[in-house]
Order: C-alpha cells, then sequence, then structure tokens
C-alpha cells in the first residue's frame, strides 16, 4: 500500500507526499532491523546464561574430581614416603632446587606401619582428572566465547580450560611413571594386591636398585600431580565463584 502511494505521488510530482511516505518506509525498516537486532541480544543473552549455568556445574564437577585426587594422592604420598625412607634408611627432602626454583614437596600424614590397608594397594591406586568441558566445547562449536559479554570472564575461563589440557597431559607421564614402577616390581615378582606388609616390601625395595629407583620417581610425580591439583582447584573455585555471582545479578 505505501509503495502503491509512493509511486503515485511521483507520477503527479507531489513531492511532499512522496517524501512523507519514503520517511514512513525507512522508519519502519529501522523499526524492523531494531527490532531483529533486540530479538537477537535476547537470544543472546539466554544462550549465554544456559551457557554460564552449564560452565558453573561442570567446574563444581572439576572440583570434586580434584578434591578426590588429592585425597587419593595424599594417601600415596604417604605410603610410599614411608616405604623410600625405610628402604634407603635415610628421611626424604622436603623440597629440590632446580632451574625453576625450589620445589617444594606437599603436606602429608605420616604413615602408619600397622596400618591395616595394603600398602601395595596404597601405592598403585590412582585417579586421575576426567576434564568435564562438555559446555564449554559446545558453546566453543555453537560460535565461540564472545557469546560471554564479561572479557574477564571469556578470558578466564579460556585460560582454565587451557590449564585442564596441560593438567591432562600431566597425568599421562604420570600413568607412564606409575606402568614403570608395576613393571619393576612384576620383574621382582611383586604385585600390588600382594599382602606384604609394610616394612617387608620396604626391605625388598631397598634390596632392588630399580624397583627402588621406580617408586622415587613415582613419588616425585605424585607430589608434582598434587602440587597441580590444588593450584587447578584454587583457579576453578575462584573461577566458578565469579561466574555464580554474575548469574545471581
Amino acid at each position: 500500500m505505501i509503495l502503491a502511494r509512493l509511486a503515485k505521488a511521483i507520477r503527479e510530482q507531489n513531492w511532499f507526499t512522496a517524501l512523507v511516505e519514503i520517511v514512513i518506509v525507512v522508519i519502519g525498516v529501522f523499526i524492523g532491523l531494531q527490532a531483529n537486532n533486540w530479538n537477537e541480544a535476547r537470544a543472546d543473552r539466554q544462550r549465554e546464561a544456559g551457557y554460564l549455568q552449564g560452565l558453573a556445574q561442570d567446574i563444581r564437577i572439576d572440583i570434586a574430581d580434584i578434591d578426590e585426587i588429592i585425597r587419593v594422592s595424599t594417601l600415596r604420598m604417604s605410603a610410599m614416603s614411608y616405604l623410600l625412607e625405610q628402604a634407603d634408611g635415610e628421611a626424604l627432602p622436603d623440597g629440590f632446587d632446580s632451574a625453576r626454583g625450589r620445589i617444594g614437596i606437599e603436606p602429608f600424614p605420616a604413615y602408619e606401619a600397622n596400618d591395616p590397608n595394603t600398602i601395595g594397594i596404597a601405592m598403585f591406586i590412582l585417579t586421575t582428572l576426567d576434564g568435564n568441558r562438555l559446555t564449554y566445547d559446545t558453546m566453543i562449536n555453537a560460535g565461540g566465547i564472545g557469546i560471554i559479554r564479561d572479557a574477564w570472564l571469556a578470558r578466564h575461563i579460556q585460560t582454565y580450560y587451557a590449564h585442564v589440557d596441560k593438567a591432562l597431559r600431566f597425568e599421562d607421564a604420570l600413568r607412564q611413571s606409575r606402568v614403570e614402577l608395576v613393571d619393576a616390581q612384576q620383574e621382582a615378582g611383586l604385585s600390588p594386591v600382594d599382602a606384604t606388609g609394610a616394612d617387608e616390601l620396604a626391605a625388598m625395595f631397598g634390596s632392588n636398585e630399580s624397583m627402588l629407583a621406580a617408586a622415587k620417581n613415582y613419588w616425585l610425580y605424585t607430589n608434582r600431580h598434587m602440587k597441580d591439583m590444588q593450584a587447578l582447584r584454587d583457579e576453578a573455585e575462584r573461577l566458578v565463584q565469579k561466574i555464580e555471582s554474575g548469574m545471581s545479578r
């Protein structure tokens, strides 16, 4: 209808009417574009809220997994430290100097030689990070991190998952270190499920250089794993609190 009136006004050289009709068309197009932009922005905000909620849930699961990793690793450090000190007859160092600076040994409770739990199993059990990143991967594949309006938050979400990837790569080396220890034990006729007492097992390690060296390496890898997991947990806790505080506003 508007276009018909505009055509008629032009034919009749009624320029005022033609101008009015053009203004009406332009305003209509502008309002339509704005309404479309508003709808898209609202949809983006809804998607952002959904992603943030999913990220918070995934990171909370990561934190629970990390807590279990730290618990199991602490028990392993305790058992292995006792075994190594008894096997070597010397106290283990509380840290090492390296090109990166001082590497401290994470705290752990003293192992009781009469602990009813099998020391071989305590050394063998390994818990690793699953890495719950379904929401993050979905968000990236659906259009990227740019949907998160808070630049600080977007950057730290990316940094967190980069650190998760780094932790998962280290866990590959940790698993290999455990394999080397298990192989050395099998060569000596030992199995993690053997109900060998702590002191007897320590004496066997003390008389076998391959087992002792593999155990020392695994002890160091376990310490690094604990240190990395604690740092990742602290980062995850800060990030999820930031996400949840933004969701509550």
